[in-house]
């Protein structure tokens, strides 16, 4: 009860339908590079300095039809920290989430649970997620390409972890759809951005294929400057959990 209260509460950016097979036609000496060379200017463009971003959620439970509205913010330190605060229609924090390679913490206020954790995936909460999307982006080794739809779609290996990486086409410009894939558990996001490094107006949806709970995020302001650094110290240590 407790991890699925977590689950619909916490979930975090993002969401879109689960990625339809796609053909594979054999990679030629001669398209294996423009493939790989494409999914490394998407590695490259990704951020790699620190930001942060106030945000809007909505957040929708299939089962019980239950829709949960809160803006926050988030902060990202690539390769080392998140840290998300969400607060609910009344004021209160929702949902504090602080995720680094070897921990993590998750704090639902309403339900006064706070759980911990090192660097194992708990199934209930898109911790290694969040990982590879935000601290990791696109990592993984290259082991099928193809072009399809008009774009690019990559098939990634990470430990026991497979990622479906496909790029296209959207209103703002860049769409970019990830399935991944860990211990029969699946998890995808699609968003649609400007470009490489944050903007407004980009947005991101999120769904857990299991539960299929489902968040949209969209990003409503840009920090004009880099997070400060306690931002990404952990809670506890700090003071903030308690």
């Amino acid at each position: 009860m407790m991890g699925r209260a977590l689950h619909l509460l916490f979930a975090f950016a993002f969401s879109c339908a689960p990625a339809r097979a796609a053909p594979w036609p054999s990679a030629t000496a001669t398209t294996w590079p423009v493939l790989r060379g494409a999914l490394e200017r998407q590695r490259e463009s990704r951020p790699l300095d620190p930001w942060a971003a106030g945000l809007r959620i909505t957040m929708r439970d299939p089962v019980s039809g239950r829709v949960i509205d809160g803006r926050g913010a988030i902060a990202v330190a690539p390769g080392k920290a998140v840290r998300m605060i969400l607060v609910g229609a009344a004021g209160a924090t929702m949902l504090d989430v602080w995720v680094t390679p070897a921990r993590w913490r998750i704090a639902v206020p309403p339900l006064e649970v706070i759980r911990r954790g090192g660097a194992e995936e708990p199934r209930d909460m898109p911790v290694g997620f969040l990982r590879w999307w935000l601290l990791t982006p696109l990592s993984g080794r290259l082991f099928a390409a193809a072009a399809v739809d008009g774009g690019f779609l990559w098939l990634l290996r990470e430990r026991d972890t497979v990622i479906e990486l496909r790029q296209g086409a959207c209103s703002r410009g860049c769409l970019l759809q990830a399935t991944r894939r860990a211990a029969g558990h699946a998890e995808t996001v699609e968003e649609c951005r400007e470009r490489g490094t944050p903007r407004v107006g980009d947005s991101a949806r999120y769904v857990d294929e299991s539960s299929g709970l489902r968040v949209d995020l969209l990003l409503e302001s840009i920090a004009a400057g880099p997070p400060r650094g306690e931002a990404f110290e952990d809670p506890d240590a700090s003071g903030g959990g308690r």
